[in-house]
């Protein structure tokens, strides 16, 4: 009788130590899919911002740009001197935007390290009351958000879900240039 107990013994033990091996390989997993989705969005930040500060950089708008001399040049009447919003003639590429705005409807897929990403951007008039909460503007004013949207098929909320969509914003106003 003393025969079966041991075996019993050895059987549970065994089931114990296979489980706790289960769940270490399981872990282990989760940490690695944790680790490269970190990788993967601190990408998809740095690329938002890259695109961001990019705009940034430029002038706030098509009709108060910089003259030759590096002076600015200002419209008449603001905002209603403002420009529309997206690019202009001859601007299809972001090496050939000179405006903050020209950003607008620009779309691209990059890859970097291997990984696909789809991006748009969206630029808009913006408005505000108290400089806490910022809706869409039907008109021109001093005010322009942009918009950057990341996607890729390797940043999912799940595995039958779309794909997760990043999105980082920044309102630029024309006085603070």
């Amino acid at each position: 009788m003393s025969g079966y107990t041991e075996v019993l013994y050895v059987t549970f033990a065994m089931i114990i130590i296979s489980t706790m091996a289960l769940n270490a390989n399981r872990l282990i997993k989760v940490n690695n899919i944790v680790m490269i989705e970190g990788q993967l969005e601190a990408q998809v930040i740095a690329y938002a911002q890259d695109i961001i500060e990019e705009s940034r950089a430029l002038a706030f708008d098509e009709n108060a740009s910089y003259g030759a001399s590096g002076n600015s040049i200002v419209p008449v009447n603001i905002p209603n001197g403002f420009s529309t919003l997206g690019p202009d003639f001859g601007e299809s590429t972001r090496t050939s935007f000179n405006d903050f705005d020209d950003f607008d409807g620009y779309s691209e897929t990059v890859t970097i390290s291997g990984v696909e990403y789809q991006v748009n951007v969206e630029v808009n008039y913006v408005r505000t009351n108290d400089y806490a909460t910022y809706t869409v503007s039907g008109s021109k004013s001093t005010l322009k958000r942009i918009t950057v949207n990341i996607q890729t098929a390797y940043l999912k909320r799940n595995q039958s879900a779309d794909n997760t969509n990043y999105n980082f914003s920044f309102i630029r106003s024309y006085y603070a240039d």
